[in-house]
């Protein structure tokens, strides 16, 4: 479960007069928190992160409920439901749609989990996330996780993008045990409508690294040719 920024509670605080603003805030704030958690969040993280009593925290989550925004499992574990994975599919829509055949060739190529990465104000956001078909096994990244940006192979690639003065542009990056401890990630820049970058994800193993890095470039070069 992470923590609320700083400025994420001070915009809570000046919110405060204003019982509309505020409950609406409250919600996307629980959305925010759900879906960003690392581990499946309940109702009682909820109230300590939004710093309310659990029966408040309890109306928050009937709500979104209703409305098949959260999902509540047996044992209380909440999860986005599938009305807002089914919203999120609309965010850079062209860009999914060009992305999704050529992230499914190099995932089933290298047997690895191939995944897009944008730029999201403060942090990079998983936006599409394909598994190679008929492998044994592979590791799944989750659409919608995010991290800080200049955290991890794809968030270092948006990171050089946006400030290449301080963050001078590498030809590709690598990334071990930074944002899934365990998982290793190689990325390349990938231009588009904002910062992106596209990666492939494996439990840490031997890998060519050139012959990947080769092939998401071809793959960038494809993905932003349209």
């Amino acid at each position: 479960m992470r923590e609320l920024r700083k400025d994420e509670r001070v915009e809570r605080t000046e919110s405060a007069g204003d019982p509309g603003s505020q409950t609406l805030s409250r919600g996307l704030d629980a959305l925010a928190l759900i879906g960003e958690s690392r581990t499946p969040a309940t109702i009682n993280d909820l109230a300590v992160q939004l710093g309310v009593n659990r029966s408040a925290a309890y109306r928050v989550v009937r709500t979104l409920e209703r409305h098949r925004f959260v999902q509540r499992s047996p044992s209380g574990e909440l999860t986005l439901g599938v009305r807002l994975a089914a919203l999120g599919q609309t965010v850079s829509r062209e860009l999914q749609v060009v992305a999704l055949p050529v992230l499914q060739r190099v995932a089933d190529a290298l047997q690895m989990t191939a995944f897009l990465v944008v730029y999201d104000g403060e942090e990079a956001v998983t936006l599409l996330s394909v598994e190679p078909r008929n492998a044994a096994t592979f590791v799944a990244q989750r659409p919608g996780r995010r991290h800080p940006v200049g955290r991890g192979a794809p968030g270092r690639v948006i990171q050089s993008m946006l400030s290449p003065h301080e963050h001078p542009a590498a030809r590709h990056e690598q990334s071990r045990d930074e944002v899934i401890p365990g998982l290793s990630a190689i990325a390349v820049p990938l231009r588009s409508e904002r910062p992106a970058s596209i990666a492939v994800l494996y439990a840490t193993r031997a890998v060519d690294v050139p012959g990947i890095v080769e092939m998401l470039e071809e793959a960038s070069a494809s993905i932003a040719a349209g």
